[in-house]
This record gives C-alpha cells, sequence and structure tokens, in this order.
C-alpha cells in the first residue's frame, strides 16, 4: 500500500516504470519467439528440407536484425547460408559465409563459427567450380584449426582439402590429407564426417587401381552407417563398393550390393539417389550380358530423372546407346546417341548462360558488399575526424618547432664555417708574406729546391712545385709556368700532401717552412 501511494504520488516515475517493464516484456517476448523458430529452422535442415529453413531464417534476421546481439545475428546468418548453399544457392550462400568471416563482432565471435564460414565458403566456390578460391579457402580453415585440439573440424578440413586435390588430380597431395583425416577418426564424435573420410579415402585408393584398400574403406564406411542408423551413407557405401567389385570383376556380388542400395533409397524416399542407383544396376546387367534387365533399369532411371537434371539425363541417354549397341539393334543405339549429343549441347548452353548469371550476380553482391564497406568506412572517418585533426595540428606545430631548431643549427653552422674560412685566409696571407719574407732573406730557390727534395723526399717536379706554392703562386699560375695542365699540378700536389702527411695548402707551407728553415 505505501508504495502503491508513493507511485500514485509520481506519476512521471510510474509511466516510466511501466514503460520498461513492458519493453522488457516485449523483448523477452521476441527473444523466445525468434529462439523456437531458430530451432524449427535446425528441425527442418537436418530432414533436408533447407529451402523451408531458409525462408524462416531469413524473415527472423527481417524481423529481428536490430534487436540481436552481433553473435546471435552472425549464428543465424551462418545457418542461412549453410542452407542456401545445401539447397543449391550457392553465390546466395557466399554472401552469408562472408558476414559471418567480416561481419560486425566477427572479431568477438567463437572462432569454430568462423571456421565453418570460412568452409562454408570454400564449398560454394567448389560448387561453382571456382577451384583456386576454394582451395584458399579450404586451407585457410585447415590453418586456423591445425594448432588446436578441435579434432573434428581440424579432420574435417583435412578431407575438403583431400577431395579438392583430387579434384585437382594432385592426388599424391590428396592421399597425404587423407591420411591425417583418417587418424584423427578415433577422436571425432561426428558419424558423418567420419563417413565421409572413409568415402573419399576410399575413392582415392580407387582410382590409384588399389581395389583392395578401397574395398576396406567403403566396408568401413557401411559398418559405421549401419551403427548409426545413417541409411544415406549406407546406400552410397554399398553403390561404391560395387563399382569396385565390378573392377574384379565379381558381377553378382556387385548387383547384390546394389540392390541393397535401391531398397535404402526407396526406404529414405531419395528420388535422385534411386535415379542414380537404377542407372548403375542397368550398367552391372550390361556386364553380365543381361541386356533385358539392364533396358528394364534404365527404363526406371529415366521414370525418375526430372527433366531438369541434364547431366544425369544425358548419361542415361549414353546408357540406352550402350544397351542397344550390345543388342545389335545400332539404329535404336544412333537415336540416343543423337539424343545424347543434343542434351550435352544444351548442357554446354546451360552450363554458359550460368556462368554469365554467376559472374553478374556475384558482382552486383561485391558491388553491395563494398558499397557497405564504403558506408562503414565513412562513418569510422566521421567519427574520428576529430581526433584527427588533433594530430595534424600537433605534428604541424612540431614539424615548426623541428625546423626552427634544424634552420637555426643550420645558420649556426654555416657562420662557423665562415668564420673559419676567414681565418684560413688570413693565416694563409700571413704565410704567404712570411715566406716572401723568409726567400728574400734565405738562400736561393735553387738551394730551396734542393732541400725539400733532400728532406721529404719530393721528386724533382714536386719540389718545383712545392717551391712555387711557397712562392705563393696559384694552380693556374704554376701550371702556366711549368707548361703543364692545372689537372697535373693538382696531381703533383696530392703527392706532395701524401708526403707530408697533411691535407691542407696552409698545413703543406707551415709544414715546409717550419722544416727547411729552422
Amino acid at each position: 500500500m505505501i508504495i502503491m501511494a508513493f507511485l500514485f504520488e509520481r506519476p512521471a516515475l510510474t509511466l516510466f516504470l511501466l514503460i520498461a517493464i513492458t519493453q522488457f516484456n516485449i523483448e523477452g517476448q521476441t527473444s523466445d519467439v525468434y529462439s523456437v523458430r531458430e530451432k524449427e529452422a535446425d528441425s527442418l535442415a537436418l530432414l533436408e528440407k533447407h529451402e523451408e529453413a531458409v525462408e524462416i531464417l531469413m524473415s527472423v534476421i527481417e524481423e529481428n536484425g536490430r534487436k540481436l546481439m552481433p553473435d546471435d545475428l552472425l549464428r543465424l546468418e551462418y545457418k542461412t547460408g549453410y542452407s542456401l548453399m545445401q539447397s543449391g544457392h550457392d553465390i546466395e550462400a557466399s554472401s552469408y559465409f562472408r558476414k559471418v568471416i567480416w561481419g560486425e563482432g566477427s572479431e568477438k565471435l567463437n572462432s569454430g563459427l568462423i571456421n565453418d564460414a570460412m568452409t562454408g565458403l570454400g564449398k560454394t566456390h567448389e560448387y561453382t567450380g571456382r577451384h583456386d578460391s576454394a582451395f584458399y579457402w579450404y586451407l585457410e580453415a585447415y590453418k586456423q584449426v591445425a594448432g588446436s585440439n578441435d579434432t573434428i573440424r581440424i579432420a574435417r578440413g583435412a578431407r575438403n582439402m583431400a577431395q579438392l586435390l583430387r579434384v585437382l588430380k594432385r592426388f599424391d597431395e590428396a592421399r597425404l590429407y587423407c591420411r591425417k583425416a583418417v587418424d584423427l577418426i578415433s577422436g571425432i564424435k561426428d558419424y558423418k564426417v567420419e563417413a565421409n573420410i572413409y568415402n573419399e579415402t576410399a575413392y582415392l585408393f580407387e582410382l590409384s587401381d588399389n581395389l583392395d584398400s578401397a574395398a576396406f574403406f567403403y566396408e568401413q564406411l557401411i559398418n559405421l552407417s549401419i551403427a548409426n542408423d545413417y541409411l544415406k551413407g549406407e546406400s552410397v557405401g554399398y553403390s561404391n563398393l560395387a563399382s569396385v567389385f565390378e573392377k574384379q570383376n565379381r558381377l553378382k556380388e556387385a548387383l547384390d550390393l546394389k540392390l541393397k542400395g535401391i531398397e535404402i533409397d526407396k526406404e529414405i524416399n531419395d528420388n535422385y539417389g534411386l535415379m542414380t542407383s537404377f542407372r548403375g544396376l542397368s550398367s552391372t546387367y550390361l556386364m553380365t550380358g543381361d541386356y533385358d534387365k539392364a533396358l528394364q533399369a534404365i527404363n526406371k532411371s529415366h521414370q525418375l530423372c526430372d527433366t531438369s537434371w541434364l547431366p544425369d539425363l544425358s548419361g542415361i541417354m549414353m546408357g540406352y546407346y550402350e544397351i542397344y549397341k550390345a543388342k545389335g539393334q545400332f539404329r535404336e543405339a544412333l537415336k540416343y546417341f543423337e539424343d545424347y549429343n543434343i542434351i550435352r549441347d544444351s548442357i554446354n548452353q546451360a552450363e554458359s548462360k550460368k556462368q554469365v548469371i554467376e559472374l553478374l550476380s556475384r558482382y552486383e553482391t561485391e558491388k553491395k558488399e563494398q558499397l557497405i564497406k564504403i558506408l562503414e568506412q565513412s562513418n569510422a572517418l566521421k567519427e574520428n575526424k576529430i581526433h584527427l585533426l588533433w594530430i595534424i595540428v600537433s605534428a604541424i606545430i612540431l614539424l615548426s618547432i623541428a625546423g626552427i631548431i634544424i634552420s637555426t643549427q643550420i645558420i649556426r653552422n654555416k657562420n662557423d664555417r665562415i668564420a673559419s674560412m676567414i681565418l684560413e685566409l688570413r693565416n694563409y696571407i700571413l704565410l704567404l708574406k712570411n715566406t716572401r719574407s723568409a726567400t728574400n732573406n734565405s738562400e736561393s730557390t735553387y738551394d730551396r729546391k734542393e732541400l725539400l727534395k733532400e728532406q721529404f723526399s719530393f721528386t724533382e717536379r714536386e719540389a718545383e712545385i712545392m717551391n712555387l706554392i711557397m712562392d705563393g703562386l696559384t694552380n693556374e699560375e704554376i701550371a702556366g709556368k711549368l707548361f703543364v695542365s692545372p689537372n697535373t699540378i693538382k696531381f703533383h700536389i696530392k703527392n706532395i700532401y701524401l708526403k707530408l702527411d697533411v691535407k691542407s695548402r696552409i698545413q703543406a707551407l707551415l709544414m715546409c717552412n717550419n722544416n727547411s728553415f729552422d
């Protein structure tokens, strides 16, 4: 009662508290609603209903994007990208994976989700034929976890590298990564990752005609799938092991395995798997010479094949061609061979159109991402503008002070050099006067030359040049008097300096005067 009276007397405070409580309840309800819808999308993804999962995830992001914490938003964007990729929309998926890798808050995000996004981006590039980009992102994802304790991601990364290297026909490297993945199997708790490793390892052995090892790993795949009730993995294992048995000419066993695979495909209602299984079964019957059963199997495959599955449809046409050719019905065989070529032409045209569409879509996606980055950079520049101006002003002031100090020092050094030059000039003039005075009061020029030669080991020419220097002549005057070039005089003066161990004309005059006229 006291609290109610207190609030009644303060209507503004009461209104504020009511708004706050209402907002808190709305946010809590929003969080609960989007969590429920996220779980619904997760369930659909597990059932391979990825298109429905994408619709839910996109609507959650659109309705709650601004209210979500950055890590929650990035998690939803990763799941959207994953389901888009699984439903065949690789270009759209790649933009979501990029958001997770480079988006706001990604630096604080769990490194596992970023690694998953790198792997997803690698897969979208692989599925669209951009193998160089796929290799880059697979390798980045693998390197990110290589030194960690994240066994499942290390193994998955090694397996992805092996698969792509195998597609690129770099088989030795592919086997190396497969061995790394196999060595980690004991620490993996995800049976699907383990199944993929067994399947890839077996296929590499099959390609190298090491059929016994291939059979061993396909059997491991089948046993693992049976133990975990993984029907899709079991079906794939039977089909691939049958392929090995065909190469070993164990055709009856191959037929039994393919029939088992077909029963599983029927059970899980996998139309595409069933279509490919019947096509494989037809091929095995053809090898056994049972053309009627081969034709029955290829007919079932044809009935199940969607008209949009052009590569598979072309394979079915080739199957008809092989069967009728084996039966000797060449007219029928030729008809199906013509159908095969028509479909291949359609595939090539469709592939060209797809590449153009993908390029345009990629261009638009990258253009949007660039605009987003430009806006982010623009905002960052605005926020830092004042700080940057202060830095510029401070730098200008500091540079001005430094310029004043440096200029003052330069002027001071210049004045010192001028003073030194004036002093040296005075000493030189005084020395010349003393030299001439000493010359007038001493022996002849000939005696002085002889004295210089004797005392300093000068040559005749060096003594003659030094004597003229002591008379106060310049280099040009000496050159004119001796009928040689000024460069020749400089050469001899350089040798004189070396013998006197001096560096200037004044020092040379002082040395000769002090020692010659003592």
